[in-house]
Order: structure tokens, then sequence, then C-alpha cells
């Protein structure tokens, strides 16, 4: 019996040992591990990382004015065009008719308007001939010249007609230009969804044109970071698909009004490129670093190095072999990792870095 009681307390020791020593090393496993390392001067940067794509710079949805059956498409998608090629036709067959109509009026207009000038040209050479014959009398005078002002009033009205004929020729012209689409710039046809012989609706795009070598990158911000972000900010980044070569940007506007992707409201950043990029495409994705602000020669130390209690910073430093808690007061974070420290250290100093080893 005693034997047995024996058995089962050394069980029992056993056991809470166990315990114990487990309890012990896994404490011990979670320790803190401290590295220490003296403060130094240096620069800190604080970046805010956005994502964007490439776009063109300039990029437009061009349509007819006037809608109509296409009678031809020019050129196709990937095709590159100058200014000012056409790239689409509409059926015209009235409006030409109209046009031959408005220049056939036009030019008969201004064949009257050449008889009536030559009338008036007599009507004067006539007066003139009478002020020279002695035998013309007064009345003979004043009756020339009532005759030369409506001449010359029949001049002036055939003017008007020939000026009005011609305004009609121009305006039907313009009814014309309404049934081509022509390149605003030069660029790359990107889009376009229509064929021949499919009818086209007034201003509704069928043709999308992209300016070529010359593009500009879009990206969102949170409504946290926008208030940070300015035009003229410097900014770095690179391409999704070369992510070794970065390239300098620059923010050229920050749009004023939200908008919503998935349900989130972010901010839309242009930024243009500050070098010639070669074999650059529409829809890449672009990672951008723009720097808000920069410190140099300020006191930096890592960010393991500082920690949280009570709402305050703390670090451990280094004195006469003792580690010691201190507060100090930290600046801006930057993209290396560092945070500056405005007050409580001093370049020289030794601090602990911790690291856990959980």
């Amino acid at each position: 019996m005693n034997k047995n009681i024996f058995g089962m307390s050394l069980v029992a020791i056993l056991v809470i040992g166990a315990i114990v020593s487990i309890f012990i090393y896994g404490n011990l496993s979670k320790r803190p591990d401290y590295s220490t390392m003296q403060v130094e001067r240096g620069d800190i940067t604080q970046e805010i990382s956005l994502e964007g794509k490439i776009r063109p710079r300039d990029g437009a949805d061009l349509g007819f004015e006037r809608g109509g059956k296409i009678t031809k498409l020019t050129h196709k998608v990937g095709d590159f065009v100058e200014a000012g090629t056409v790239l689409a036709h509409a059926n015209a067959v009235d409006l030409q008719a109209q046009y031959s109509e408005a220049i056939d009026l036009a030019k008969s207009s201004e064949a009257d308007l050449l008889q009536y000038q030559e009338l008036y040209k007599k009507e004067k050479a006539k007066l003139d001939s009478l002020k020279k014959t002695d035998t013309a009398n007064s009345s003979d005078k004043k009756a020339q010249k009532k005759q030369i002002e409506a001449s010359e009033a029949q001049v002036t009205s055939q003017e008007e007609k020939v000026a009005a004929a011609y305004a009609n020729v121009e305006n039907a012209k313009a009814q014309i230009d309404k049934t081509v689409v022509t390149a605003p710039f030069a660029g790359v046809i990107s889009a376009q969804d229509v064929h021949e012989g499919e009818v086209a609706q007034s201003n509704v795009p069928i043709i999308t044109l992209a300016s070529q070598n010359s593009y500009k990158i879009e990206a969102f911000a949170s409504e946290t970071d926008v208030r940070s972000l300015k035009a003229g900010d410097s900014a770095r980044g690179n391409l999704d698909d070369r992510p070794e070569s970065y390239f300098d940007a620059k923010i050229t506007a920050v749009d004023p009004a939200e908008s919503e992707i998935n349900g989130i409201s972010n901010y839309k950043i242009t930024l243009s490129l500050s070098e010639n990029i070669s074999n650059l495409r529409s829809g890449v994705g672009a990672n951008i670093s723009v720097a808000i602000q920069k410190k140099n020669g300020v006191v930096a130390v890592p960010k393991d190095a500082v920690f949280e209690e009570g709402g305050k910073n703390f670090v451990y430093f280094s004195e006469n072999g003792l580690r010691l808690k201190r507060e100090v007061q930290t600046g801006i974070y930057g993209s290396n990792g560092n945070v500056e420290i405005i007050s409580g250290l001093n370049a020289g100093d030794s601090i602990f870095i911790t690291r856990s080893n959980s």
C-alpha cells in the first residue's frame, strides 16, 4: 500500500516537473532577443506608395457628328495615323447633291453680279458723256443720276445674294464634313467597334485614338493619403513589365472629386513621366512612390527600436551596462524602415532593438 502511494507520488512529481519545464522553456523561447546599435544622424524620407497604370497622354473617342451608313473605314486597329487623317466616311450622297446645287447657285449669282456691275459702269459712263455735251440739259443729267443710283442698288442687292449663296455653300460643306471622322492628333487606333455597311448614330463613338510615345500614369490615392499629395510633387516608380528599371515622374493633377473603386472612395492622381521610355504600352501596371517629406541629418533609429506604452513612445537604451527605458518623441517615418527621433536620444547613444523569437 505504501509502495503504491510512493509510486503514484513519484509519477505526479515527474508530471508536474515536466509541465513546469515546458512552461519555463516556452517562456524562455518567447523572451525578447535584444541587439544593440549606436544612434547616428542621417537622411530620412517619408513616402506614399501608389498603384496605377500607364495611359495615353492624349486619347479620344471619335464618332460622326451626323450619323448614317458607314461607307468607308480607312484604317484598322493598331494603325498609326497623322493628325488630320480621315478615318471614316458615312453616306453623304444627298449632302453632296445639295453642295453641288449650292455651288451652282453661287456661281449663277456671281455671274448676275458681274452683269449688274457692267451695267452700273455703263450708266456712270453715260453720265460723264452728258456732262461733256453742251446740248444736254439739267433734267437729262438728273434723270441719269437716278438711273445710276438704281443700278448701284441692284449691285449692292446682288452682292448680298452672292454672299448668302456662298454662305450656303459653306454650310453644305460643313454638313458633309460631319459625315467624316478625322484624327485630331497623331496616334494609334486602339479600338474600332464598327464595320463598313453598318449605320452609325450621331455623336456615338466608333473609333478610339490613343497618342503614341506620349503617356501618363493614372493612380488612385486613399482619403488619408490624398491630403499629403499635391501637383508638383516628385515621384519615382517602376513598371510591372520591367520591375528592375526605375523612372522619375511628377504629379500633374490631383482630382478634387472622389472616384468609387469597389465601394471605397479614392482620388485619381495623374503623373507625367520625366523621361521618354521606349516601348510603353497602355494598361501596364505602375508602382509609384511619392516623397512627401524629407529631412537631412536627423537622429533616426529603426522602427523596431521604438515601442508604445500608455500612448507614449519609448526606447531601451544602454547606460553604464544597464538596460533602461526612455521616452522619446518621434517625427516622420521613413520608407527605409527608420523613424525620426525629435527628442530623447542623441547621436552616439547606444540603444536596444527588440526582436521576438516567437
